[in-house]
Order: structure tokens, then C-alpha cells, then sequence
């Protein structure tokens, strides 16, 4: 394993790469725009160097930007003597999972208190930079675990950071501190493959837990792949679901059985259910780093046509079949009912959310298909990478398949890349995953 190094160790500026993009403004929140910043438009307007490092903007001017959410009017300001923060920023995409890293490997970008804000501008697709989740690198030291713990205070004792180079963190749209996520680790390591040239690092997650874990992520060079080692799968954490509802499957799985959701609409009973009103659900509870409740759909659901209509057939994807289109919105209809539906009523049950991933074994294969609602950004995403984990550690603890490299297809993102794959292998030190990150752009973000 190669030794991770920071900026300040190696000596090494990073390897930054220009990429051009389209300019993103928010008049009441921010700019986002390609690097170098490019000239503002109005002479009359112009925004300048506000302090020697260059870290604000200093703008002039009689313009007034309103809040568009309609917060305080406090929040609605006037763009005379408006300073605005530099965010310098990055854009990852794995399997349409996108997120926005903010690297502070040599020098805070963002107070405690601004990466909260701007995790918020990050991920908002209408008046920011538009992801799904915003990522921060840092180093693994004490002073970082103690200013973190002077604003958050996760810890009653700092966590040990000999056995970690960096820290991984992410945040949701509403700010809130996620647990982990295994995509982003891979858009990480590639990120620290891309910019400092490290083929592995050492890594501490789980930052809002009383105890974070540390993993291993890297790169493999030959095939230009990206791997994060997960760990082994853990019992959820009591703290996360109430033990009333589950019933021990082994060590580490727990079965939930017999959840029930109903109050369709009328037009969503007819859409869903076959005129039925409710409808049964029952799976496998995990942790991979993040809570997950695996539903296959073969077993899952108490009316069986429930998986079809989830999980479009490569069929209705073909051009020639009449309305493709209205089937897969269905489909994600009946996927985001149920996830909110799990949000809104069964709050008590899970009291911080749960990822609710649907899971099919493709006939005649071991490949695993599967579409996940995620917790915290409360809708389904493309791709997850910790529910790929789950999916596939709990069909082998189930005997249904047999192979320690398991294929999972994402389904929803095979809607829009036929060949998307992830793949998780089992090995005596953790579950690893493999996968292929793109960087999209890097620019500057103008945080007021």
C-alpha cells in the first residue's frame, strides 16, 4: 500500500486539469463558474480582489438579489460591499451518483458553520452547482477532529488518527453530516490518484458516529478502475432502527416482516396495485456504512406484480415498444411512494431514515439488479454504492448466489448507460467495490 501523503508532505501542487463549463449563477446565493473566473458581464458591476490572499470577492453595485425560497427578509441583500467567499470545488459522477468535492488536504476552504451552508448551494440542481451530495477531504489530524468536535461534538473523546491519512465526510442538501458512502470514497480515490498521484490512502469515515471507522481506497492503474474496501457489513446500529420490529437472521442480519403501506390515492391503486388500497412489505435489515432495508422482489412484496412494475424488462426499453416512457414513470412513482412513504410513517422505526433498496436476481444468472431510495437526500438515486454492499453480502448470506464477485447492475442508471455495472467482491479483510469515476469539472463557487 502506497503511503498517503497531503500537500504538505510531498511538496507536490496538484495536478488541476481546466475543464471548460457553463456558467451557473444564483444572484442570492452564489456563482459557480469554470476556472479561471471569467470577466462579469456589466463594467458597472464588476466584481474585484477584496483581500490580498484572494479568497473574496468584494462586489459593487446598486443590484438587490432576493432570496427566490422566500427566507427572512434579512436574507435579501444589495450587492454594494457583498463579500463573497471563493469555494474552489470539483465535480464527480459513478453510474450517475454525482457529488462535489471540496479538497482541504493543505488549507481550510470552509468554516464548520459554511459547510453546512454550502452543502445546501451544492447540491441544488436550480441555484447551484447540482449534485447529489457534497464531499470534503481533509487531513487526519487531532486539531481537525477538534475543531469538527468544538461545533458538532460527536465525540466525548477525540478518535485515535493514527491509523488514517485523510477524512472523508458528507453532507446532505439540509447540511446534516452523512455516515458514508461508497461511491463517493471511489470518486475520492480517484481524486487523490488524479491530483496527487497516491495509489492508495487510508481513510476515516463515519465522522457523525461515537466511533468512525477507517477503510482503505485506491486505484488500480492497469484497468483504470477505482476500489473502496467497505469493511465487513455490520448489525444495524440500535440507534438507527428499534429492535421491536426485527428479528434476528443471523449475527448480522435481521428480517423485518410484514410492514405495511397504505392509504394509496385511488389513481395510485389503480397505477400500482391492481385497485388494491395496501400493500405488505417484508426484507433484510444491514449496515455498510449506511442503514439499509433490502426488499427482493420475488419475496418482498404481497402482491408479486409489485417487482415487475419496479423493475422495467430490457423489453420496454426498446424503441420499438409503444409508451416506454410512462411505464418507467410508474415505476419510479411506485419507488418514490414507497421511500417517502417509509419517511413519513415509519419515522418511530427509524428514527434518522432508512435506504430502501429493491433488489432482483437476474433469471439464469448471479447478477443482481437493484434501485435504492436513498435517506437524507429522500428520493432515488441513480446508483449507491453502500446498498450495492447490502444487496449483495445479503443474497450470499441467503444462498442465492454463490460467487465472492458478485455483478450488481444499477437499474435505473442502466436506463441511461445499458452497460452499468458495479462490482463487489468478498474478500477476508472487508467487501470491496470497484468502480470507474469520472471527473466531470472543477470550478470556483462565490459562497456569500
Amino acid at each position: 500500500m502506497t503511503k498517503a501523503r497531503s500537500l504538505s508532505q510531498s511538496g507536490r501542487q496538484p495536478n488541476r486539469r481546466n475543464v471548460e463549463c457553463s456558467e451557473i449563477s444564483n444572484p442570492s446565493m452564489g456563482v459557480a463558474a469554470a476556472m479561471p473566473i471569467p470577466e462579469v458581464p456589466h463594467p458597472a458591476d464588476p466584481v474585484v480582489p477584496f483581500s490580498k490572499t484572494d479568497d473574496y470577492f468584494k462586489l459593487k453595485g446598486n443590484l438587490t438579489f432576493k432570496d427566490p425560497l422566500g427566507v427572512p427578509n434579512e436574507f435579501s441583500v444589495s450587492a454594494s460591499n457583498v463579500l463573497m467567499k471563493k469555494v474552489p470545488f470539483f465535480k464527480f459522477t459513478l453510474l450517475g451518483n454525482n457529488f462535489v468535492i471540496v479538497d482541504e488536504t493543505s488549507q481550510p476552504v470552509l468554516t464548520e458553520s459554511e459547510k453546512s451552508r454550502f452543502a445546501y448551494q451544492a447540491t441544488n440542481m436550480n441555484f447551484g452547482v447540482g449534485a447529489d451530495n457534497f464531499l470534503i477531504i481533509q487531513p487526519c489530524r487531532p486539531e481537525i477532529l477538534k475543531e469538527i468536535n468544538n461545533v458538532r461534538h460527536y465525540w466525548k473523546k477525540l478518535p485515535d488518527t493514527s491509523d488514517a491519512d485523510y477524512i472523508f465526510r458528507m453532507f446532505e442538501p439540509d447540511g446534516e453530516e452523512a455516515l458514508s458512502c461508497g461511491n463517493g470514497l471511489m470518486c475520492i480515490a480517484n481524486y487523490l490518484s488524479r491530483v496527487y498521484d497516491l495509489e492508495s490512502a487510508r481513510i476515516m469515515t463515519r465522522i457523525p458516529t461515537s466511533t468512525p471507522k477507517v477503510i482503505s481506497v485506491g486505484t488500480n492503474p492497469q484497468n483504470e478502475t477505482n476500489w473502496a474496501n467497505m469493511g465487513h457489513p455490520e448489525r444495524i446500529p440500535r440507534e438507527l432502527a428499534h429492535s421491536y420490529i426485527m428479528i434476528p437472521h443471523d449475527g448480522v442480519i435481521d428480517r423485518v416482516q410484514d410492514i405495511l403501506i397504505n392509504n394509496f390515492r385511488q389513481i395510485d391503486g389503480t397505477r400500482f396495485l391492481a385497485n388494491e388500497t395496501s400493500l405488505v412489505v417484508s426484507g433484510y435489515l444491514v449496515f455498510t456504512g449506511e442503514p439499509h432495508f433490502i426488499i427482493f422482489a420475488e419475496t418482498g412484496f404481497s402482491q408479486q406484480e409489485i417487482g415487475e412494475r419496479i423493475f422495467i424488462s430490457s423489453s420496454l426499453r426498446n424503441p420499438i415498444i409503444r409508451h416506454p416512457e410512462k411505464r418507467m414513470n410508474t415505476s419510479s412513482a411506485l419507488v418514490d411512494f414507497i421511500g417517502r412513504y417509509f419517511d413519513r410513517e415509519y419515522a418511530h422505526l427509524f428514527p434518522k431514515g432508512i435506504n430502501i433498496d429493491f433488489v432482483r436476481l437476474i433469471d439464469g444468472s448471479e447478477i443482481l439488479e437493484y434501485r435504492c431510495f436513498e435517506r437524507g437526500i429522500n428520493r432515488e438515486t441513480l446508483a449507491c454504492g453502500t446498498g450495492a454492499v447490502a444487496a449483495a453480502f445479503i443474497a450470499r448470506r441467503l444462498n442465492m448466489i454463490t460467487t465472492h464477485q458478485i455483478r450488481v447492475w444499477p437499474h435505473r442508471c442502466r436506463w441511461h448507460d445499458p452497460l452499468a455495472e458495479i462490482r463487489v467482491e468478498e474478500c477476508e479483510d472487508g467487501w470491496l467495490l470497484y468502480g470507474k469515476p469520472v471527473m466531470l469539472f472543477e470550478g470556483v463557487y462565490l459562497l456569500r
